[in-house]
């Protein structure tokens, strides 16, 4: 008998295939009601088994085509469904003409009932469609109706004793082993890890054929951890123990390593004892790396979002931290202007004013590198941007390590953004440092050589020139050779989990590049690692040095407006106005200094205002100060504010941007010079 199986679902169609194939019938599959039909022109079934949802032609579709078709029409159809249950589905089902409505799921011994009733029914009346033109016909051909209605009772007898027989005797082998999916494979073993039997879909899976995969399963393991408790799992599975499912590593034909899940199950005997552990693999490598990827992505994530909360908290930070050095840098500079020059109180207030400056600059760098500031490329020197990075470093730095300098002090400038580099120093020191176990040294040098070979040239994929070497070495644990390839690679570490991200050198290779240069690494293991970095320098002299204080500091007579809602600023910036000529009105209100303004706009000269305060902030009031007079300078003042940059304070109309803290001759350069421009534009 041969049936027909349509059905989109591959694991419905593959579990009836296999079930009917078994019970004797020669069975075709088709997975959708278009398919379907072709098959049955083309090659005649006795029955035809069908869903009913499915893509292309669904299964009413398959049974009205079936029906209208003169060659087809007599062939039972049994629709076999779980997806239309309603009674009027199975009305449906009748009127176009199908046999049967069966809905899923059902033993398959019932199912094999309703297929045998239906084959005998189709037996008894097979030419009943054409029963008014052939009534001869029909009784000459009754009596081989019967005869052939108890010849098939006698066959499905028959092949329900072979069954039984079949199912008794292939027991181990009534799985779907041949039809698994290609991530997939069955398996049996006997207590000795010897396979008896393995499904062909491992070629799928491991690359090995059967034949191939036929020594003792250990042979393939890896050496990793998780295979040792694997290992355990399978000896208790050896000892009739039945086992949760478990996973373990094992290699590939090509040499590489898949993570498979196993369910293993012993199968017990008449005698009770172990006959054979069968078991299904399943190949769960690419979703064991998914979710490393996945932890790593939440990992960065959480990173980022730490990255986002560290730069909020160091914006309030920076905003009160530079208000407090607003009066240190200004007091400082009051108290040296009357001392003599070469005093040792002179001096020591020098100290304090150096110190002051290295914390503004700290306040920078923190701001940078948490909120990702942007700063432009410009003439820096090398040697001291190293200067100031080791000052950092020595206080983090363990006492067990030694730092050796070897800094040409005569180095060129060179055209860089010194946030970057300040970055490249800390983060190739650090790896360094953090490279020793315990006692080492780490040494950084800084030099000036000329690249002219062409060998040079093609090394380093440099122009000829000039350029600064920084070199960046230790004596610690060194870097694997087969790491050394993928050091700059984006998330790469050799760090623990909770040490590095695997940003640091990936970064420092982008910011390189970006500054034209060049970056190399020499590592041996046990031995240490050095980094060379390569700039292009540029053509310019040292700038001299110049003193605040030897600058001439030029004062004025202009009615200046001053608002800040810190009064120790207002006090002080006042101070510092009045010492200088200028007559000053000072406020610590927004909503006041707009009033005042209003009133007399003309009395004015300057506006000087806060960014950070309540009510209204300085760029607010700017804009509703211009309003009333278009004309009016400002100097907009800020310790830190992430609503405005400099850029889009100047797009406002605001003619300077100021972040604090400044001291005294600052101040004074800049006020003077804002307003000896408008004088000069005519504005005031």
């Amino acid at each position: 008998m041969k049936i027909l199986i349509v059905e989109d679902d591959e694991d419905s169609r593959v579990l009836l295939e296999y079930a009917l194939t078994s019970n004797g019938y020669e069975v075709e599959c088709a997975c959708d009601g278009k398919l379907g039909l072709a098959k049955a022109q083309k090659n005649r079934p006795d029955l035809i088994i069908s869903d009913i949802l499915m893509p292309e032609m669904d299964g009413y579709g398959l049974c009205k085509a079936v029906k209208e078709d003169e060659q087809l029409c007599t062939i039972p159809f049994i629709f076999y469904t779980a997806t239309y249950t309603d009674p009027n589905d199975k009305k449906l089902a009748m009127d176009l003409g199908a046999s049967k409505f069966l809905v899923k799921p059902m033993e398959i011994n019932a199912l094999f009932v309703e297929i045998e009733n239906t084959l005998e029914k189709y037996q008894a009346e097979i030419s009943s469609s054409t029963k008014k033109t052939h009534k001869k016909e029909i009784e000459l051909q009754k009596g081989y109706s019967e005869v052939l209605a108890k010849k098939l009772d006698q066959k499905v007898h028959q092949l329900k004793e072979e069954q039984k027989r079949l199912e008794k005797s292939e027991k181990k082998y009534r799985r779907l082993v041949e039809v698994l999916r290609e991530d997939y494979f069955f398996y049996s073993h006997d207590k000795s890890g010897f396979f008896s039997y393995i499904s062909p879909s491992i070629y799928n899976v491991l690359g090995y054929t059967p034949e191939q995969f036929h020594l003792n399963f250990t042979t393939y393991l890896t050496d990793s951890e998780i295979n040792k408790k694997a290992l355990i799992k399978t000896e208790q599975s050896r000892k009739g123990i039945k086992q949760s499912t478990y996973e373990l590593e094992i290699y590939h034909k090509n040499g590489s390593i898949h993570r498979l899940e196993v369910t293993e199950e012993p199968i017990i005997g008449n005698d009770n004892q172990i006959e054979t552990i069968e078991g299904i693999a399943h190949d769960i490598t690419k979703r064991v790396t998914a979710e490393k990827e996945l932890a790593k992505f939440q990992e960065r994530l959480q990173q980022s979002q730490k990255m986002e909360a560290i730069g909020t908290l160091a914006g309030g930070i920076a905003h009160d931290f530079n208000n407090i050095l607003m009066p240190i840098f200004v007091f400082t500079e009051m108290i040296m202007s009357k001392l003599e020059k070469n005093s040792k109180e002179r001096k020591n207030a020098q100290s304090v004013l150096l110190c002051a400056q290295r914390a503004k600059d700290l306040v920078k760098q923190i701001l940078t590198f948490s909120r990702n500031n942007k700063e432009e490329k410009k003439k820096i020197f090398l040697q001291q941007q190293i200067s100031e990075a080791l000052k950092l470093l020595r206080a983090s730095i363990p006492t067990t390590i030694k730092i050796r300098q070897s800094i040409d002090k005569n180095c060129s400038p060179i055209s860089a953004n010194p946030i970057q580099m300040h970055q490249i120093i800390m983060n190739l020191c650090t790896n360094a440092y953090q490279a020793i176990p315990n006692k080492g040294i780490m040494a950084i040098s800084l030099s000036e050589i000329n690249i002219s070979s062409d060998t040079d040239i093609a090394k380093f994929n440099l122009q000829k020139g000039k350029y600064l070497r920084l070199e960046v070495s230790d004596n610690g644990i060194g870097i694997e050779k087969e790491n050394l390839k993928k050091i700059f690679d984006p998330y790469f570490t050799t760090k623990p989990k909770d040490k590095g991200t695997g940003l640091g050198l990936s970064v420092i290779h982008g910011i390189v590049k970006d500054h034209s240069g060049h970056i190399t690494v020499y590592s041996e293991p046990g031995q240490g690692t050095t980094f060379h970095v390569y700039f292009p320098t540029i053509m310019s002299k040292r700038d001299k040095n110049k003193s605040q204080l030897s600058e001439n500091i030029s004062g004025g007579n202009e009615h200046i407006l001053l608002v800040d809602d810190d009064e120790i600023i207002v006090k002080i910036e006042k101070q510092q106005l009045e010492n200088l000529g200028y007559q000053v009105t000072a406020l610590t209100c927004s909503l006041k200094a707009a009033e005042i303004f209003q009133k007399a706009p003309q009395k004015f000269d300057l506006i000087i205002t806060d960014m950070t305060m309540p009510n209204n902030t300085g760029a607010e009031l700017s804009q509703e100060l211009l309003k009333v007079r278009p004309s009016i300078p400002i100097i907009l003042c800020t310790g830190f504010s992430d609503l405005i940059d400099r850029e889009e304070a100047l797009s406002l109309g605001v003619k300077e941007y100021l972040m604090k803290p400044f001291g005294k001759n600052e101040m004074a350069r800049v006020v003077r010079k804002v307003l000896d421009n408008s004088k000069s534009d005519g504005l005031i």
